[in-house]
């Protein structure tokens, strides 16, 4: 039994040193509590969005747009993969249901036979259906955003060291 918690605490030592302190160290590049718990709220933001491989670009944009720390967005935004898919059927069925369309089935026999009927037609449509997986993304996003980035920058602001003042 010593052994193992030996062994583990050994494991935690090695995941904190080569692991967790360099994205700390990332993190905490000279940004204020409000520049990373923007940088937080817009890496989880979109890397939720059901449109797989805009993530990046996003990311991107609006990091240097607003000064934030790119490399730490873009992490954060990857992060968040796992449930960009999760959550990419339920958005666009949210989208279908909060704008008045014909919902497209999800499942696999029938997008496979709406293919094979008119490959193009069924491409416009699961291309619509996705815009409208965008738009309830977005509208859940403002209050979650919201909500991510004041409860991330009141723990920011307890966390981080005071700034010095030269």
């Amino acid at each position: 039994m010593t052994m193992l918690l030996k062994a583990n605490a050994g494991i935690m030592r090695f995941v904190r040193r080569k692991l967790w302190d360099p994205i700390m160290a990332l993190a905490k590049q000279g940004f204020t509590p409000h520049q990373l718990a923007l940088t937080i709220t817009l890496g989880t933001g979109f890397g939720m969005i059901p449109f797989i491989g805009l993530t990046t670009i996003l990311c991107t944009f609006w990091a240097l747009r607003l000064r934030l720390n790119v490399a730490f967005t873009i992490l954060i935004g990857y992060l968040m993969q796992p449930f960009q898919l999760a959550l990419y059927v339920p958005f666009v069925e949210l989208g279908q249901t909060i704008f008045p369309v014909t919902p497209i089935p999800f499942s696999l026999e029938k997008l496979m036979a709406m293919f094979k009927v008119d490959w193009l037609n069924a491409l416009q449509q699961v291309w619509f259906a996705n815009l409208l997986g965008i738009l309830a993304w977005l509208l859940c996003f403002l209050p979650f955003g919201l909500a991510v980035y004041f409860s991330s920058r009141k723990m920011l602001h307890k966390v981080l060291p005071a700034p010095q003042v030269a």
